[in-house]
Order: C-alpha cells, then sequence, then structure tokens
C-alpha cells in the first residue's frame, strides 16, 4: 500500500473531437465555486462536450448494483471530477481502484456519441472502459444515472482484469457533494484545494527524499509489519497526482512505471471551519496546509513514527 504523503496508508481532461479526440482544457466553470449546479440533468447523446461533462461530473453510487462478474468482482464508485474519472471495485472483497482522464467523443453534429475512460500505460493513454446511453434525472431531488458500460481493461492488471465480466446497463444514484462544495466562494481554500495537483518534492531532516515517493509503486505491501517486497526489474513512476474531489473522495495516483498506473482512494474533509488542515482516511491524519493558491501548495505531516521536533514531512505540488 503506497502512503499518503509518505506515511498514512490508505485503503481505499477532457478530449473532444470528432474521428480523433484531442486533449481540451477543464470547462471555465469551477465546479467548486457558489454558483456551481450540482444537479444537472439530461441525456448526454444530446448534449455538447461542455454540457455532458456538467451532467456526468460528480460521484455515482453503484455499490448497491447486484451484478457480480463470475469472478467475484462488483462496482463500487465512478466519479468524474473537472479533468479525472476514479473508478472503484470490490474483488474478492478487497476495494481496487484505478483512475485516469475521460474522453468525450463527439458525433459530427457536435453531440456526444461515448465516454472513454483512459490509463496513461508507459506514456500510451489505453482505453479501459467505454460509456453510452448515458441519461440522467432528476426525482424527488435525487438525482440517477442510466448508461451502458464495456469493460477492456488490458492484461497485466491482475487485480482488475476479472472486472471486464461487469460489462452491461447499470443504474445508479449520485451522492451529495461535500457541504463546503456548495457554498464555497473562488477565493476559499476548498475552492483552490479542490482539484488535481501534481507532486514537485517531498522534505524531511532538511533532505529531499522525493524519490522514495516515485519508488513506492516498486513494492509489495506485506502484512505483519514484514518488510515490502521489491518487484524485480520495475521502473519508478514518472510523475504522481494527489486529487481532492468536490465529494469527499481523495485520491493518489502513480504513473509512468512499467507496473502500470497505481492508484489509491479515500476520504478527506476539513478539520475545521477555518480550512486550514484536513483530515484523511479512516484514521484521520490531519495534514497542514503552509501555502495555498491556486496552482501552488505546500502541506505538512507530523512524523509519527520520528521523535524529534524538526520531524515534520513537507510536500510541495502544483497546478495548472
Amino acid at each position: 500500500m503506497k502512503k499518503l504523503l509518505y506515511l498514512l496508508c490508505i485503503t481505499l481532461v477532457f478530449t473532444c473531437g470528432s474521428d480523433d479526440p484531442v486533449s481540451t482544457t477543464p470547462d471555465t466553470t469551477d465546479p467548486t465555486n457558489e454558483t456551481t449546479d450540482f444537479n444537472v440533468t439530461g441525456t448526454v447523446a444530446d448534449q455538447t462536450a461542455a454540457e455532458a461533462k456538467k451532467t456526468i461530473y460528480g460521484k455515482w453510487n453503484l455499490s448497491g448494483s447486484r451484478r457480480i462478474s463470475a469472478n467475484s468482482c462488483a462496482f463500487n464508485f465512478i466519479e468524474f471530477t473537472d479533468d479525472i474519472f476514479i473508478m472503484s471495485f470490490t474483488v474478492y472483497g478487497t476495494s481496487e481502484t484505478f483512475s485516469g482522464t475521460y474522453v468525450l467523443n463527439e458525433d459530427s453534429d457536435g453531440t456526444v456519441s461515448s465516454v472513454d475512460l483512459t490509463l496513461d500505460i508507459e506514456g500510451v493513454q489505453t482505453t479501459v472502459a467505454t460509456l453510452t446511453e448515458i441519461v440522467v434525472t432528476e426525482t424527488d431531488d435525487r438525482l440517477n444515472a442510466t448508461f451502458n458500460i464495456v469493460l477492456n481493461i488490458p492484461e497485466g492488471y491482475e487485480e482488475y482484469e476479472i472486472c471486464n465480466g461487469l460489462d452491461g446497463d447499470y443504474e445508479c444514484d449520485k451522492e451529495d457533494p461535500m457541504e463546503e462544495s456548495t457554498t464555497a466562494t473562488e477565493d476559499s481554500n476548498h475552492a483552490k484545494l479542490t482539484k488535481t495537483w501534481n507532486f514537485v518534492s517531498r522534505y524531511q531532516f532538511n533532505q529531499d527524499i522525493s524519490a522514495e515517493w516515485y519508488r513506492d509503486i516498486c513494492y509489495i505491501d506485506n502484512e505483519d509489519d514484514e518488510e515490502n517486497t521489491y518487484i524485480e526489474g520495475c521502473t519508478v513512476a514518472t510523475s504522481i497526482s494527489l486529487t481532492f474531489s468536490a465529494y469527499g473522495t481523495y485520491t493518489l495516483t502513480w504513473n509512468g512505471s512499467n507496473q502500470g498506473v497505481e492508484t489509491e482512494t479515500d476520504v478527506w474533509r476539513w478539520s475545521d471551519d477555518t480550512q486550514t488542515a484536513f483530515f484523511v482516511g479512516q484514521d484521520q491524519l490531519e495534514i497542514s496546509i503552509e501555502t495555498l493558491t491556486d496552482t501552488a501548495a505546500v502541506f505538512t505531516e507530523d512524523d509519527e513514527y520520528t521523535e524529534g521536533d524538526d520531524d515534520i514531512i513537507t510536500y510541495t505540488f502544483s497546478a495548472n
């Protein structure tokens, strides 16, 4: 298990075009500001890419689905942020998650024909799932989505490969966003934090220990406090991203390794109304915000395994 800001164990762009989708910048509507409508409905096949992006945005709870593959894999949820998707399964009783960018495919009339979920596998964007026939409706103040999904998880993803048997039609409810997401102003820490961040550095004891985090993907966690097992021939990750969603989902993703994409996700919430620190995970590890702007963030964590006054771990992230 990789670590949240090194020590926390956590359990759990859009592109559009006609025949050849290309990357686009996120929609200019900030999903965290007070004017955001979290209750958009509609038929995606009748919408433009910008309209469809707002329709599918949010966390869709699939845990109530009774469809289970013959190999014991079931959906937990699918979440769409401004620039990534997060897909969670239960495989043999264990939560498994992966995350990447998603692509809105448009027909010649400019409406969305399908949504591709892609992973960056050694520099190549590979489609692992395609959603079609997406319709979002509202009944008794609750949003509901129906869609068809075809999964194409490639070989080498042993944790997820068996989930290819989950193809078919689904119906699910949309979860409620965090309270702060519905009230935050554009200059609030909540609005600034809820996005995808790119890892820059990690320091402790005045030493740059960033390389250790990139190497985390090359280790298999062992139980009973045994030393983790190194994967022979593993290449380290080339990038790490961190996403805080408006629905309380915290996601870490390692990209660029020959081991594929590694994703871990958990929950997050503010420690108090000052929005200067937040808790992550069921253990509620507290992370302090030292600096936060629209494009730069510095977080600190108290290393509970190291004694002393200078045991603070400092993390720096950037955003576009």
